[in-house]
């Protein structure tokens, strides 16, 4: 945001140097990023008359001039500019100046003729953007005054990083306020009056909001006999000062305006509004609008403003050329109108146009003050244009601004800056900020924010308003006393961390990821639950929350094997996220992706593939690590695995995760087609009550163990699992069940399988004798012939 140092003392009192205001502006949250002062590098550069014109003898693109600057000779100057001719007055900068940019002024010979200046242009003199012409001024300028002073550039520019939160601050008045509030001093906001005629506006145009969620108030006034002309010199100075070219004295006034209020106006000319109709309404299905810019674009559903037949103008952004003031206008309707902020932001963003309206609009204006800037702006037109003021203004405004109580606790906000100030002195300085006291006590008070401070809603939003008033550097330097305690780390977060130590050092590799996924996912992997999608997500592949980690983890999986990684062993410990009726529901998963084989070696020439069994001891470790024993697998249902290779973790009848290989339609799927991959995902959320903290120790047992090997032929329908677990509970003498191979083939029966286990019995109290170990066994070949119809291979 530009702000005029002379615009600026038109409001407010300033007597401080140039740093001392830069220094004040940035403590109180205005930064300031750049100061121009005018016409400091206008040294030598004088107002100038042609006294004798002619081509160049050695060019036919350039001139040959003389140029009286109020000396006794006039300067010969060659001159490039298409512009000129005899008797114009011009800007000359002479030998010895300096212009912008470093460019100097030195005698020269241009094609063999020489030259003892410049005519300028406004590029070349750093005040404008033309660069096609010299700049030619009035008869009346003074010969050899300097330029600076005829042209009164004596201003200086701050340019000011306004937050998106302080709307109000792109204006004069807005900063006007800051610096008042600062030093203590009065605003002085404009005076005008507005000369109406008895005549209705309502007889002239009728204006109707039918789109009253986008456009909360809608103002409009006419005026008739305007004269549409150059603005006055000291309007287009200020409107240069903002960076912008001036366009005519109609235009000019609702710049000028909305740099003063930051309030954003449209005029539109009268005679080109089909039946004196105003509508603010939705654009319907195939109209277009050609804008001020030259360019015209579809505007299927954007909020218009328009007449009873085509769209004028895109709403708070940019007005339409063909109802844009002209030369030939007389009457013209004045707009000024408050829309919401979010829907002027997307219609920008949409149709890719940017606007000082739009700008402004996006991040939000005082709907309270449309009133008055619609007076102020009337009356400015009035000043410079004449014409007629029709009657009152049209003000539709059907849900009126409700202001903001906001309850103030003092003794908190004491302790919160660190210093013993006053109940009073918080009084002053949100008072003199333009908020209102409703109630203040020793202890507490309650304050309504202005319409134009819609960014105060709670009381740490007044803790900033006091402290960068107050100032900072008025607050010590004080280390708080506090009790040093030491902190804990919250449950989930403890439990998380745990669990990536645990499978870290079991040998995976952790993998972070986004929680945002692809939406094809809820397709892909089968998931019924209801689950999150973004409204606005940064790319169709992130547009839901994750409800599991399996698409996240098999991407990775995916990703390694493209780029030629044949051993993939990671982990993922995140959160998943689901609907529910507040917000949402977030548990914490644990994920285990393998694939491929173990990295070959001298002595390993052709590693294994990576299977079930490896997958299942990389889950079982964990379990036994993170206290979790009584457990059981359970061939699982799940449609993401394959079947018969896959299995559930049951707890009771409480499913706490699933793991196996995963099937192979949803491998093709994900495109992992050159190894098998197999994925584990638990649900550390419920898994958590399942652990045990308690930790049983026992002493080394003195007594030596004994094993026994059995194989086993078993239907293949038989769960191996459920028998080894029968086992295990059928003698006090059994201390370990293992499964060491299945085999199918040759010698076995078809729909049988061949089963190895491996029994490891002890006696704690003493040594096994004989007798034991045989009845021991012979227990547990019962068990498999009556439970289990297996037999011994023989």
């Amino acid at each position: 945001m530009l702000i005029s140092l002379e615009w600026l003392k038109e409001y407010v009192d300033i007597k401080e140097d140039i740093k001392e205001l830069e220094n004040a502006l940035t403590m109180i949250g205005q930064e300031v990023e750049a100061i121009t002062v005018q016409g400091k590098d206008l040294d030598h550069v004088v107002i100038g008359k042609i006294v004798e014109y002619g081509k160049h003898p050695n060019s036919d693109k350039l001139t040959l001039t003389k140029v009286d600057v109020g000396e006794e000779e006039p300067l010969q100057i060659v001159c490039g500019a298409p512009n000129h001719k005899l008797g114009d007055k011009v800007i000359v900068a002479r030998i010895g100046a300096v212009l912008p940019g470093n460019f100097k002024i030195a005698k020269s010979k241009i094609r063999d003729v020489e030259s003892y200046g410049m005519l300028c242009s406004e590029v070349e003199l750093g005040l404008g953007s033309n660069a096609d012409g010299i700049v030619i001024l009035p008869e009346d300028a003074p010969i050899g005054e300097e330029y600076r002073k005829y042209a009164k550039l004596n201003d200086v520019i701050f340019e000011l990083e306004i937050t998106p939160n302080r709307p109000d601050c792109l204006s004069h008045i807005g900063i006007a306020r800051e610096i008042a509030a600062y030093y203590g001093r009065k605003v002085k906001y404009p005076s005008f009056d507005v000369f109406e005629t008895l005549e209705d506006v309502s007889n002239n145009v009728k204006i109707e909001i039918e789109d009253k969620e986008r456009c909360k108030r809608f103002a409009g006034r006419v005026m008739r006999n305007v004269t549409v002309k150059e603005s006055p010199e000291w309007l287009k100075r200020r409107i240069k000062a903002m960076g912008l070219n001036p366009v005519n004295n109609i235009v000019d006034a609702t710049n000028f305006v909305m740099f003063e209020y930051n309030q954003p106006i449209h005029t539109y000319d009268l005679s080109k509004i089909n039946d004196m109709t105003i509508v603010v309404r939705a654009a319907k299905e195939g109209e277009k609008l050609v804008t001020l810019m030259g360019d015209e674009l579809d505007l299927n559903g954007e909020l218009v403003i328009a007449d009873s037949e085509k769209p004028l103008s895109i709403a708070g952004v940019m007005g339409g050329l063909e109802s844009g003031i002209t030369n030939e206008t007389k009457d013209i309707f004045i707009e000024v109108a408050y829309f919401t902020p979010e829907n002027i932001r997307k219609t920008g963003k949409k149709l890719g146009i940017t606007s000082e309206s739009g700008y402004r609009n996006e991040r939000g204006t005082d709907i309270e003050n449309v009133p008055e800037v619609l007076d102020r702006v009337t009356s400015l037109i009035y000043e410079i244009a004449d014409g007629n003021i029709v009657g009152k203004a049209k003000d539709i405004y059907p849900i009126k601004f409700t202001k903001v109580e906001i309850p103030l606790d003092i003794k908190k906000f004491r302790k919160f800056m660190g210093k013993d100030i006053e109940a009073q002195e918080v009084a002053r300085i949100l008072t003199n900020l333009g908020l209102e006291i409703k109630a203040i006590g020793q202890e507490t008070a309650v304050v309504i924010p202005p319409s134009y401070r819609k960014d105060l809603t709670r009381s740490a939003d007044l803790y900033e308003e006091i402290i960068r008033m107050y100032g900072f550097e008025n607050i010590e330097n004080k280390m708080p006393v506090e009790d040093i305690t030491a902190g804990v780390k919250a449950e989930p977060i403890r439990l998380m961390d745990d669990s990536k130590r645990i499978l870290a050092k079991i040998g995976l590799q952790e993998v972070i990821n986004y929680s945002f996924i692809d939406k094809v996912a809820k397709d892909i992997l089968h998931i019924e639950d209801e689950v999150i999608m973004i409204k606005n997500p940064i790319a169709e592949t992130m547009s839901m929350m994750r409800p599991v980690l399996m698409w996240s983890v098999l991407n990775n999986i995916k990703e390694n094997l493209n780029r030629n990684q044949d051993s993939i062993k990671i982990f993922e410990v995140a959160k998943v996220f689901k609907k529910a009726e507040e917000l949402a529901q977030e548990d914490i998963h644990v994920a285990i992706g393998i694939c491929g084989r173990e990295a070959r070696t001298l002595w390993n020439a052709k590693p294994e593939a990576y299977d079930f069994y490896m997958l299942k001891g990389y889950v079982e470790e964990y379990l036994e690590l993170v206290g979790v024993k009584k457990y059981k697998l359970e061939r699982t249902t799940n449609s993401n695995f394959h079947p018969g290779r896959a299995a559930d973790i049951k707890i009771g009848k409480v499913v706490v995760g699933t793991f196996g290989e995963i099937h192979p339609d949803l491998a093709e799927n994900m495109d992992i087609t050159k190894e098998r991959a197999y994925i584990a995902e638990l649900n550390l959320t419920i898994l958590k009550q399942y652990m045990s903290k308690k930790f049983k120790y026992e002493r080394i047992v003195k007594y030596p163990e004994v094993t026994r090997d059995l194989a086993i032929v078993l239907d293949d329908s038989v769960l191996v699992g459920d028998m080894i677990d029968m086992i295990k509970k059928s003698s006090d003498f059994i201390e370990l069940v293992e499964l060491f191979d299945i085999y199918k083939g040759e010698h076995i029966e078809a729909g049988k399988k061949s089963v190895a286990i491996s029994l490891t019995l002890r006696n704690k109290v003493g040594t096994l004798k004989e007798e034991d170990i045989n009845k021991v066994i012979d227990k547990v070949l019962n068990i498999i012939r009556t439970k289990f119809a297996g037999e011994i291979r023989q």
